[in-house]
């Protein structure tokens, strides 16, 4: 139900107007309904909303099978100070068993990686694995985003 406003949103402007306008509606209908959530294998939508809002991509290179990228999934980024710090990117999930291409794009050689990048898609920094207790990653977390403000 929380999609059928936005899309509906998209589908009229984009009945009114010209097809790149009717893209651009989309990508915000799209981009406000996962505020704050992950957006998920999909770089260009990700680069479309940071553009718009000026913010920077936190891309989690994960796969399912990882007990680590689990473990960040749950244990980490479902707590409310990580929300807080990430709140200032636009949150991308890319799973590399379905999107062989963005891994090789950041190199990752290793899971979990994350990407910081900037709304073009370039890379700012990366961090490969998890290091310590949640409490003990957070602080590194925070620096890392830090870097694309």
């Amino acid at each position: 139900m929380k999609y059928l406003i936005p899309l509906t949103l998209a589908l009229v402007l984009g009945a009114c107007g010209t097809a790149e306008e009717a893209q651009a509606a989309e990508v915000a209908a799209e981009g406000s309904a996962v505020e704050g959530e992950w957006i998920h294998d999909d770089l260009n939508a990700a680069l479309a909303l940071a553009e718009e809002t000026g913010k920077p991509v936190f891309i989690d290179l994960y796969a399912d099978w990882c007990r680590p990228c689990v473990m960040l999934s749950e244990e980490y980024f479902s707590r409310d100070d990580y929300k807080e710090v990430l709140s200032q990117c636009i949150l991308l999930k890319v799973n590399v068993d379905n999107n062989p291409e963005l891994a090789q794009r950041y190199r990752a050689q290793s899971i979990p990686t994350l990407i910081l990048a900037d709304a073009s898609g370039n890379e700012i920094d990366r961090i490969t694995g998890v290091m310590g207790s949640p409490e003990d990653f957070l602080p590194m977390i925070d620096r890392f985003v830090s870097q694309g403000l």
